[in-house]
């Protein structure tokens, strides 16, 4: 077993320390990219320290951690906690009436990681990062669903792969996720996440607006200026398409930051069951309240000519979508574009990438490189223009025309 030298790991805590000073003068509100950079570096340096044993232990408490997570959430005693100051354990319990020794233990692990702090025996106070597990927070709403819809899945890999063989998943049934519910054969994926119910599947809408700045943001990436020209010269034509957009967060996000786009030349599509809960939102938004909201099988032909799409499908799946895409794109509108919002997976691979890719893997699709993009693009009939990106950030957007 390679050792790292006592130099290298003072090389590592040199090159940390530069990034930390770097903070300084770095905006606070906008400091994500710096950070990302400081983690990686501070990743870099835990590995090269930590002993073969100390990971197997570390895994188990990370484990655990989660489990105390969930139930704090759960019973949303993160909401219970005050924002200044701590609370005891017997105040937490008692306000679910719950055993005090239960949320103690649960509470123990928490305060043992950092998640939690201890200021006085037997209470607990809000550390810097546990607010994000507060009933609200998106970022909250992402952990529990990992915790509720995957970890489950990944349970059971195992006994997926005895059945089926060490193979690639494909098809829309016979797939990881349907398998961890006993619904392999007979349902698919987004039936088995819309099984649990209205709540489920909006906790599921809500997760998908998190991590916004770190793995999807909104803005920044691709510039949509040149529409709000084109909205001024071409009065009749839709504008953006957000296909498969959930509530419309990165649509809004644009609209806000290009008021000259009319918002009632847009549109959001998604699956049928969710565009009771889009309107009843967007009923309250006064960015969103003119946008058009439409249910759509983006297996099918399109009901607005003129796009986006995510990653939940095998190659076969997303040619077919493209070509339905591209079918929609005016024949005489050489501007007109499909806008592919996704990460992009590189060599060396980033690990948020290929955590969603193996997150992907379940649903039998996958996180793609900007040569498999191409390759999608050149199936569907469409030529790949231009793969947008921007620093520090793993999605892109990749631009399409027709060929």
């Amino acid at each position: 077993m390679a050792t790292s030298t006592i130099d290298d790991l003072q090389a590592l805590c040199n090159e940390l320390s530069l990034q930390i000073q770097a903070l300084r003068g770095t905006n606070k509100d906008n400091d994500l990219s710096v950070r990302r950079k400081a983690t990686g570096t501070a990743k870099k340096l835990l590995d090269e320290l930590i002993h073969p044993e100390e990971v197997a232990a570390t895994q188990t408490i990370i484990m655990s951690e989660w489990a105390s997570i969930r139930m704090y959430m759960k019973w949303k005693l993160f909401d219970k906690i005050p924002t200044e100051g701590s609370i005891s354990y017997r105040e937490l319990a008692s306000s679910i009436g719950a055993d005090e020794a239960l949320v103690a233990r649960l509470g123990q692990m928490l305060v043992s990681t950092g998640k939690l702090l201890e200021r006085a025996p037997n209470h607990v106070a809000h550390s810097r990062l546990s607010p994000s597990y507060k009933t609200g927070d998106r970022n909250g709403y992402w952990f529990a669903m990992q915790h509720d819809d995957f970890q489950t899945v990944f349970a059971n890999l195992p006994g997926y792969f005895d059945k089926y063989g060490p193979h690639l998943p494909v098809g829309k049934t016979n797939i990881p996720i349907c398998y961890a519910y006993g619904e392999d054969g007979k349902m698919e994926h987004w039936e088995v996440l819309a099984k649990p119910g209205k709540e489920h599947e909006e906790q599921f809408g809500f997760a998908m607006q998190a991590v916004i700045d770190y793995g999807w943001p909104y803005t920044g990436v691709y510039d949509f200026s040149w529409m709000e020209e084109y909205a001024a010269k071409n009065l009749e034509r839709p504008l953006i398409v957000d296909v498969g957009g959930s509530f419309g967060h990165a649509l809004r996000a644009n609209l806000v930051k290009y008021p000259g786009i009319p918002r009632s030349r847009c549109a959001v599509e998604d699956r049928s069951a969710m565009i009771p809960s889009i309107q009843e939102e967007h009923e309250k938004d006064p960015v969103m309240k003119d946008v058009q909201k439409l249910a759509a099988d983006f297996h099918k032909e399109q009901p607005v000519k003129g796009k986006r799409i995510t990653h939940d499908y095998d190659d076969d799946d997303c040619v077919n979508l493209l070509k339905i895409l591209a079918d929609s794109l005016p024949d005489d509108e050489p501007q007109a574009r499909i806008l592919i919002n996704d990460q992009i997976m590189t060599d060396p691979p980033h690990p948020f990438v290929t955590a969603m890719d193996i997150v992907m893997l379940t649903w039998a699709s996958k996180e793609r490189s900007e040569q498999q993009f191409a390759d999608l693009a050149r199936r569907a009939g469409l030529v790949l223009v231009k793969v947008h990106m921007a620093e520090g950030v793993t999605m892109g957007v990749v631009e399409c025309k027709k060929a």
